[in-house]
């Protein structure tokens, strides 16, 4: 028992509010995104971040059940304490930041924010109203002995979603730091003067990586005629940059329902920080994933 409460009921009632909070994101995101998104870090039917939010606020705050105003105070406070450690710990463990309300009005780090926490305390008054007591009903009517069996079964499948996601998150994260490792020395071999426009359109914001690839080879085409005394320069940047277009090929056209580009649609506003700007012990420079697939600034470059 914890708080008055078995841990049989507070594991339902996580499992539970994780499926429910992942229709309620994956829903939100389809319709705004107008495509079928599987919201969360997890491959499977569930958001932990809900799981965890709706389960913490219904243990600690029931005291507070007949103070509605207390009970929305302290399920924001609750929820958004929540998600700013699960930022922080998602930033630290795997070096990206996951969600982004940097363009959301007092936000602190981007990691939360007013609109969002006002939300959240909203939901709590939600939660104790309708969602809580449905949920009851629901742990109340499966037999104990099934609902053991079931809660086995979901610990071990749930389990190993976990475990393969965290490879999987890894192997995303050593992919995008070789990319953009690539991108980096095939920035650096530009710096001379008359590489200027190979490095116009690298940074360019007009075309697609596509435009940008072919216009790029065609430059160095026309480079090579003009410094055909040079061609062994040309050759490595040529050599770079095919390396590095097969690999950002590569890199997005993993299976949509793992892998590389679910996580991509999972989390759109996705920021990753390079190793090399990390050893720097200056503050991280954070680059928005779907900007880098097809460019960073010279601004970002520069401030590495």
């Amino acid at each position: 028992m914890f708080l008055g409460l078995s841990w049989y009921f507070i594991l339902m009632d996580f499992y539970l509010y994780s499926f429910f909070g992942w229709i309620y994101e994956s829903s939100f995101c389809s319709i705004k995104a107008h495509k079928l998104t599987n919201r969360g870090f997890l491959i499977g039917p569930l958001l932990p971040l809900y799981g965890f939010g709706g389960t913490i606020v219904y243990v600690f705050l029931r005291p507070l059940t007949p103070h509605p105003s207390l009970l929305y105070l302290g399920g924001m406070l609750l929820a958004t304490a929540i998600e700013y450690f699960t930022s922080w710990g998602m930033e630290k463990m795997f070096h990206a930041q996951w969600w982004d309300y940097s363009d959301d009005p007092y936000n602190y780090e981007g990691r939360i924010a007013l609109v969002p926490s006002m939300f959240w305390g909203f939901l709590s008054l939600l939660a104790f109203d309708f969602l809580q007591p449905a949920l009851n009903s629901i742990i109340y009517s499966i037999p104990r002995q099934t609902g053991l069996i079931l809660l086995t079964v979901v610990t071990v499948v749930v389990a190993a979603d976990l475990i393969y996601t965290v490879i999987t998150t890894i192997n995303f994260r050593n992919q995008l730091e070789t990319l953009y490792h690539i991108r980096d020395e095939l920035i650096a071999q530009l710096e001379e003067e008359r590489f200027s426009s190979l490095r116009q359109i690298i940074f360019s914001k007009i075309h697609t990586q596509n435009e940008r690839a072919e216009g790029f080879l065609k430059r160095l085409e026309e480079l090579k005629e003009t410094y055909s005394g040079e061609d062994s320069k040309l050759a490595e940047i040529e050599q770079r940059f095919r390396e590095y277009k097969e690999r950002h090929t590569s890199f997005q056209k993993k299976n949509p329902f793992f892998g590389n580009k679910r996580i991509m649609q999972a989390f759109p506003t996705l920021k990753f920080i390079p190793e090399s700007v990390r050893k720097t012990g200056r503050k991280p420079v954070k680059i928005l994933l779907k900007d880098f697939l097809l460019q960073i600034t010279e601004k970002e470059h520069s401030e590495k």
